[in-house]
């Protein structure tokens, strides 16, 4: 019944001071704050503390004597809970701190503030029961009755003259208040954490929220004072509060979504690490649509939180390299902006709580304006999950920025804005890592992250070739590959002029462009919608391959000479030097005749300086002509010198980048062919030679020689037709048009790799044309067949027609003989020597010149087999020019008939 009255009396006095001055609604508030808190529902005990703590309200003399503002304060009582361990609750001093300030009812903040602050040092001091703490946003104390001193009646009195109130209504004051005025009352005051301050100035806004409740147990808990049990309460008070308090408004679950949009957990919604989500506790009870727009923005949080962990993990990871850097820094460049979204929807939230309710931040207005951020921030993970890969390693430099670029194919404008924003930051290290490669040939690419790398371990002579190469996988995938070689080359080119030219004067036309040109806004720079180059990187790749490649060229020309040694290996090596040639195998012809182990360098020295001075080639420039060397070849059993003689070219830095051993064999290779093709030719023109003139003194004089004299002439002319025609493709139809070609393209030449390609193809084209290469084998084995048939032919001839002059010396002698006795008047020869005589050339015409028959036959037959199977490994060639060849040997098709018959 007490109780009873004592509440209705509260109520009344409440009701009357609605309307008139505040000053007694804050004495109820110090009377329900130290009711709630105090676990011993004693009236006695509840009088004395609140006495005490009005004692402390109205002590001005200790508020006067302290310097400390309102956030000094504040900042010591965040350091006690710093010190006390409970750090996860100093932003709830500062939520509590602006709510204060909002609150146009309380004008002494800094005395309550003060208030506070001593309740906790004396807590601390032990001169109170149990200690000041907060727990999940909720401050709750147990004065103990040794607060109040001897002062209490003129703290009492103090107060009652500064607040006009009369104490003996303290006790009527009834249990959990909820007026509107009750800023600290214990159920607002023990919920801040999680229950927004009720508003004010607007009583009516006081609404249950249409989200959630807390059960029971949790309210009787926070509500009801320590001490008192709940079922000591009155019925309908205990219903009233469970009514009033476990219904959670908007403004509660927006606080805690603001903090899990920054991946921070709140009190009612946790990281679930099983489900990989943010939930809501199963305490708390939300209707089905509240819980679809709760899941909705915790996604946010859970994607923010994937970004953050990216960032956190790969920020510090030398081994994900500068690009990976740099898009950790977009990526948080990008999360500062989603940073700035959160602190507008905290302003918003704490501003609209003294506003309307039309006016208020409502979980459905956040999802309509979380929408777009939750759009850009799974945008942003979805490309980060790209940019791990397949594999789980993350894509490192080149690679990297393919990733981000294939993102920005989409037509979701915004998501290209964020792509190219990213990719303007991504690319900043490989760009400055081009700035340095293709303006001083310096490679700034510690971690590997260009699509150049170097070899420093390998010397100046393989600079060219071995020492820079391109990782065709770091090229980034809006960067043709076109370009990607002229920035090889350039930097290449630079180096090369340094360390092989040893050329360091400045290149023309090659110095950076202004720096205004390269710092356009994102709509006119490098990454435009379809990155293109022309703005910005592509000029300056272009300009500088242009500069540095003409200067690297004229260098070469100029300085090193290289188109003239490119014409003394034509003139050498591929025998364009006629009269040097011919003079060679006429002086060489009996040195080379001998077997290779007869061949010494000394013996052949003389000859082929003779020759050089007995032709044209002694105008040759020096420096060709000390260059021009021979060697011999390695021997072996039954070899010849003609198979072992061959000319040499010396080549140093930097002709040797163009000449090098590899080309200089093919040179040689060629060179061998070419040589043995003019040798045979040369003994063939000296076989025509001696058969017209040995055809004049022998078939006189031994009329049975006549037919051997001419199937040896109708064999003689057939190879010769073979050689001519042979000779007439290789030299105009393989090395003329292959010249011409290779000029042409030397002069359409821009950079030195277009030189070395130029040349590398002349040489492919002279090695097929010529047989020489794996497919033209059977080619080749067939012409040296046939050469070595003819090499026979030059032999059996030789051997024939010595046979025939010693025989046309026999038949001289014996006519001579016979005319000298004749002139002495005697008979010129008697039987005996007659008959001898007649025997003699029975024998020759019987024996050697069958004998010649059957050697000229078989000579011609295996000849004319070689000829015909060469002919038919023509005509499946794929080479129309060796097709053309075949047409051209057997004009008349007589070897195709005969191949025919047999």
């Amino acid at each position: 019944m007490l109780f009873n009255q004592q509440e209705k009396l509260h109520d009344n006095k409440f009701r009357s001071t609605r309307n008139g001055s505040s000053e007694p609604a804050i004495e109820g508030l110090v009377h329900n704050l130290c009711k709630s808190l105090l676990k011993d529902q004693n009236p006695v005990k509840l009088e004395e503390t609140t006495r005490s703590a009005l004692r402390f309200l109205t002590n001005f003399n200790e508020f006067h004597h302290s310097n400390k503002d309102e956030a000094a304060l504040v900042e010591a009582m965040k350091q006690k809970l710093h010190e006390s361990g409970k750090i996860e609750h100093l932003y709830n001093i500062g939520l509590l701190h602006t709510r204060l300030q909002q609150n146009q009812s309380l004008t002494n903040r800094k005395s309550v503030l003060h208030f506070l602050l001593s309740m906790t040092n004396h807590c601390d001091e032990k001169a109170v029961g149990p200690s000041l703490s907060f727990r999940s946003g909720l401050l709750t104390s147990t004065p103990a009755p040794s607060i109040i001193g001897a002062n209490d009646s003129r703290a009492l009195n103090s107060l009652k003259g500064s607040c006009k109130y009369d104490s003996s209504n303290l006790s009527s004051v009834p249990y959990g208040s909820t007026h509107k005025d009750s800023l600290l009352s214990s159920q607002n005051f023990t919920s801040f954490g999680s229950k927004p301050f009720p508003n004010s100035s607007d009583h009516s806004s006081i609404t249950p929220g249409p989200l959630g409740t807390m059960t029971s147990q949790q309210i009787m808990s926070s509500l009801v004072p320590s001490g008192l049990p709940t079922t000591q309460l009155p019925n309908s008070y205990r219903d009233k509060m469970l009514n009033n308090s476990k219904q959670m408004d908007d403004t509660d679950l927006i606080r805690q979504i603001l903090f899990v949009f920054q991946s921070i957990e709140s009190k009612d919604i946790k990281l679930n690490h099983r489900e990989n989500a943010f939930c809501v506790a199963s305490e708390v009870n939300v209707d089905r649509r509240g819980k679809q727009l709760l899941h909705r923005l915790c996604e946010l949080g859970w994607i923010h939180l994937r970004i953050s962990k990216f960032v956190k993990v790969r920020r510090d990871d030398r081994k994900y390299g500068l690009v990976g850097q740099a898009f950790c820094a977009a990526l948080e460049q990008e999360i500062s902006e989603y940073y700035r979204f959160v602190s507008v929807l905290q302003a918003q939230l704490q501003s609209s709580q003294g506003d309307s309710t039309s006016n208020k931040l409502t979980l459905h207005k956040l999802v309509v304006w979380a929408s777009e951020p939750l759009e850009r921030l799974k945008w942003i993970a979805s490309l980060v999950d790209n940019c791990k890969g397949n594999s789980g390693e993350c894509y490192r430099g080149g690679e990297l920025l393919s990733a981000i670029h294939s993102f920005i194919q989409t037509g979701d404008e915004e998501a290209r804005a964020i792509t190219r924003r990213i990719m303007k930051i991504v690319s900043q290290p490989i760009v400055k890592v081009i700035d340095k490669w293709i303006y001083n040939g310096e490679l700034q690419d510690p971690y590997q992250e260009f699509f150049v790398s170097a070899d420093p371990a390998i010397g100046v002579e393989q600079l060219w070739y071995e020492r820079y190469k391109m990782r065709t996988n770091m090229i980034p995938s809006f960067l043709p590959l076109e370009q990607a070689n002229k920035i090889l080359l350039v930097g290449k080119s630079i180096n090369f002029l340094r360390l092989v030219c040893h050329d360091r004067s400045p290149i023309l036309n090659n110095e950076p462009l202004p720096s205004h040109y390269r710092d356009l806004p994102a709509e006119g720079n490098v990454f435009d919608d379809q990155l293109n180059f022309a703005h910005d990187l592509m000029p300056r790749i272009d300009r500088a391959y242009k500069a540095t490649s003409t200067h690297l060229l004229r260098v070469l020309n100029d300085r090193y000479k290289l188109n003239m040694h490119i014409h003394a290996l034509r003139k050498f090596f591929l025998l364009g030097q006629g009269d040097f040639i011919r003079h060679l195998l006429d002086n060489l012809q009996d040195e080379l005749k001998k077997p290779a182990e007869k061949i010494f360098r000394y013996n052949l020295q003389g000859h082929v300086e003779a020759a050089i001075r007995a032709s044209n080639a002694q105008f040759e420039d020096k420096d060709v002509l000390s260059r021009l060397d021979f060697r011999i070849l390695q021997r072996n059993k039954g070899d010849s010198g003609w198979n072992v003689f061959s000319l040499d070219y010396h080549a140093d830095p930097p002709i040797n980048t163009l000449i090098t051993p590899q080309v200089t064999n093919e040179y040689l290779k060629i060179f061998m062919f070419l040589w043995r093709a003019k040798r045979v030719r040369h003994h063939l023109t000296e076989v025509w030679m001696k058969s017209m003139e040995y055809t004049r003194k022998l078939s006189p004089c031994i009329p049975e020689l006549r037919g051997v004299l001419h199937k040896c002439h109708s064999l003689t002319a057939e190879m010769w037709n073979f050689v001519h025609q042979f000779h007439y493709y290789i030299a105009f139809e393989v090395l003329e048009c292959s010249w011409a070609d290779l000029q042409k393209t030397l002069g359409e030449a821009k950079d030195f790799d277009c030189v070395i390609r130029a040349h590398h193809n002349f040489l492919e084209t002279l090695m097929r044309r010529c047989l020489l290469d794996k497919p033209s084998s059977n080619l080749l084995k067939g012409l040296r067949g046939i050469f070595g048939e003819i090499l026979k032919f030059q032999v059996m001839h030789d051997e024939m027609f010595e046979e025939s002059l010693r025989e046309l010396k026999f038949r001289r002698n014996y006519q001579k003989n016979r005319d000298e006795k004749e002139a002495k008047g005697v008979w010129g020869q008697d039987d005996e020597e007659e008959e001898e005589e007649i025997q003699r050339q029975r024998t020759f015409r019987k024996d050697k010149v069958s004998g010649m028959r059957r050697q000229l036959s078989i000579c011609a037959k295996a000849y004319q087999d070689l000829v015909i199977a060469f002919l038919h490994e023509l005509t499946q060639a794929t080479d129309c020019n060796l097709r053309n060849l075949s047409w051209r040997l057997d004009f008349n098709e007589t070897y195709r008939n005969k191949s025919k018959n047999k």
